[in-house]
């Protein structure tokens, strides 16, 4: 994605610059863990699943039974992958099929336009769940059952790369159809963050081994370099794990929101400029538009998470979900009961 040069934006790129600061209240960036693989990693057999096998059919979606109970999908929703990848700099597409960052950050945003509200669900990246593997062509080889970070790492960086993700992500929430992704670079966050003059929020945790300057307990600005030590960290502080970490992005989200509120009508403008090139994203402009006014207009319900267990394998964090709580999590977003 080219960066504008002008002195002013096209009518295209102002709409994308909204959608840009509007998704940005909602992605949560955490930053670079090594990347790596599972050397014990084991591969699905046989011929890989295609497309149309990986999918639910329309009816098995239309219609579920849990515990007795009959539900039916909610019509008027529509949904969108949001992503926080763990690379620097812009983003810029890789010459190979693994090496396209992991996605630390993975949001789903629902929009219900029949009942005028929206919801998100944060995905935990440590998420072991089915993952599709990329061959040299960039075509599915196989699917491992690995962190759903991964997804992204398999891919060129850029389309290839979210739309990988975004299939692990259909297939984990039982293959519900997702309507288009937005992701960014982790150093978004940063330039973001200066670009509103900093970020205040009270310390949450002990940093003293990461960063002495971030006092727990104090109430601090954030620079964007501060930032991203905020809300990437999560080694050597609380328990490590990227639950704990997950709280303190949703923290800085708030604070975060709290700053863009003050901005004035150029700052769209102002922030697209800025962070043009760490996007990537197949949602049209029109239609960033429309979802920019319905998150706008309808009303938000509570972040959604989905229970777990987290246990380290193979030296790694692996996040293991509770089916009932998947199940429940699918059914609230999603579905309506008969």
């Amino acid at each position: 994605m080219s960066r504008q040069t002008q002195g002013h934006l096209s009518r295209k790129d102002a709409v994308k610059a909204g959608i840009a600061v509007l998704v940005l209240l909602v992605l949560l960036l955490s930053g670079v863990l090594a990347l790596h693989f599972w050397e014990e990693k084991r591969y699905a057999t046989g011929s890989a699943e295609s497309d149309v096998e990986a999918a639910a059919s329309s009816e098995e979606q239309e219609l579920v039974v849990y515990e007795g109970d009959n539900y039916r999908r909610r019509s008027g929703l529509e949904t969108y992958l949001l992503l926080g990848i763990d690379k620097s700099g812009t983003a810029v597409d890789v010459d190979s099929f693994e090496g396209g960052g992991q996605a630390d950050v993975q949001m789903v945003l629902v929009v219900d336009d029949v009942n005028e509200t929206w919801q998100m669900l944060q995905i935990n990246r440590d998420t072991i769940t089915k993952v599709p593997v990329l061959d040299v062509l960039g075509e599915i080889a196989a699917y491992a059952d690995e962190q759903i970070a991964l997804a992204h790492y398999y891919g060129n960086g850029g389309t290839l790369s979210c739309e990988n993700t975004e299939l692990a992500v259909s297939m984990l929430l039982n293959d519900q159809p997702i309507d288009g992704y937005f992701s960014v670079n982790m150093d978004a966050v940063s330039v973001l963050t200066d670009l509103v003059g900093g970020v205040t929020l009270t310390i949450t945790s002990d940093f003293s081994e990461i960063d002495p300057s971030l006092v727990q307990g104090e109430t601090m600005t954030l620079n964007g370099q501060k930032a991203l030590t905020y809300i990437r960290s999560r080694h050597h502080i609380d328990d490590q794990t990227n639950i704990a970490r997950m709280a303190r992005q949703r923290q800085f989200l708030a604070a975060l929101e709290e700053k863009l509120k003050q901005q004035d009508a150029q700052f769209a403008a102002t922030a697209y400029a800025a962070l043009g090139d760490y996007m990537v994203t197949d949602i049209a402009s029109g239609t960033a538009a429309q979802i920019g006014e319905k998150l706008k207009q309808y009303r938000q319900l509570e972040v959604l998470t989905i229970e777990g267990e987290n246990v380290i394998e193979n030296g790694y964090w692996a996040y293991h979900l509770d089916e009932t709580s998947r199940m429940k999590t699918i059914l609230q977003l999603f579905y309506e009961k008969e």
